[in-house]
């Protein structure tokens, strides 16, 4: 990844799947160690989390640089390793989980946060996990309406994003299997494409 567009107050887009898509999370305790070093690594690198989604194999999660002292990927080169380790002594398995560093879009218009930060949170709707973005566990939408303690997700970047909590709450709502917005799947779906 080039540090080039990594500097203060920029969003990016970051995302990685597992090696020949295969799962990087395979019971309940990896999600939520893959969360609990979300939570650490946001937090010794002054990055704030706008919205987050981990599938079975892949993640996605919007991040802001909130410094220029450290980076995002340095954040997210830091995370990815350090999980890869756990996996790895825990199934008693070697080599790489990933498919390679986490790719990232650099979100050069805040018009499109909101955009992105559905799509990320529709992951599992449009799977068909789940009929409703705020029953998928592993995310930001969840986190905002069910688990407001010790959030990962930055209130700010949701009223960056949505304009107040009150509004973000009502949107992330209604993101549901009925009111699934397949705009948002056609606009970023070509460039990500993780679910194929």
């Amino acid at each position: 990844m080039s540090n080039k567009l990594y500097i203060k107050d920029t969003y990016h887009h970051i995302y990685n799947r597992g090696t020949l898509r295969s799962n990087i999370y395979f019971e309940d305790e990896d999600f939520r160690y893959f969360l609990n070093r979300l939570r650490k690594y946001k937090d010794k690198y002054d990055i704030r989390i706008a919205a987050f989604c981990l599938m079975r194999n892949h993640y996605h999660i919007l991040a802001k640089q909130a410094s220029n002292e450290f980076t995002i990927g340095k954040f997210i080169g830091d995370l990815q390793n350090g999980y890869t380790k756990f996996i790895n002594k825990k199934y008693k398995r070697t080599g790489v989980l990933f498919e390679g560093p986490a790719k990232t879009i650099f979100v050069k218009e805040k018009i499109y946060l909101n955009w992105i930060a559905e799509y990320i949170l529709l992951n599992p709707v449009e799977a068909k996990i789940v009929d409703s973005a705020k029953e998928w566990e592993y995310s930001s939408a969840y986190e905002l309406l069910k688990e407001p303690k010790n959030m990962i997700t930055s209130i700010v970047e949701q009223i960056e994003i949505y304009g107040s909590l009150t509004k973000a709450s009502e949107e992330i709502k209604e993101l549901t299997s009925k009111k699934y917005p397949k705009e948002l799947g056609y606009v970023l779906r070509d460039v990500i494409n993780l679910e194929g």
